[in-house]
């Protein structure tokens, strides 16, 4: 059913035009992602999920290089070619494509989200454009 609503609440969305339409759905979701970022952030504990969100961020600034290029190659080896032997590589089924696969997404979506960015920046400054398309985002998720 949830795919009936969802599709449903689209289509009307998408009839009623920009203006109220797309802009009203827009919002909600907006609301409504708000709503539960709140609610899971105050119910659960906030100071641990402030410390988690800082260390990730501490830890994916200083690791950023080593994580984009990671394919733990070396699990892939099989025993007598250089495996490790402490059985604490990755399961190389799952890296061998994790990667890989991560990039490929990117770059196969980046024509559609370039044009997109493109369409909607109109009648912008590039200034604009990357200050509310790159940092905004960025400071939010």
């Amino acid at each position: 059913w949830a795919i009936v609503i969802i599709t449903g609440c689209a289509t009307l969305s998408v009839i009623s035009g920009l203006n109220y339409g797309i802009k009203t759905l827009s919002q909600t979701a907006f609301i409504l992602g708000n709503f539960l970022l709140c609610t899971v952030f105050f119910l659960d504990a906030p100071w641990y999920l402030l410390n988690v969100m800082v260390q990730s961020l501490g830890y994916h600034f200083q690791h950023f290089i080593e994580i984009g290029f990671f394919t733990d190659a070396f699990a892939q080896l099989m025993p007598g070619e250089g495996q490790p032997n402490d059985g604490k590589g990755a399961d190389p089924s799952w890296m061998d494509w994790w990667t890989i696969f991560y990039w490929g997404w990117w770059i196969a979506w980046a024509p559609f989200v370039g044009t997109f960015l493109a369409r909607i920046s109109r009648g912008r400054t590039i200034a604009n454009v990357i200050a509310y398309s790159l940092t905004v985002p960025f400071f939010y998720a």
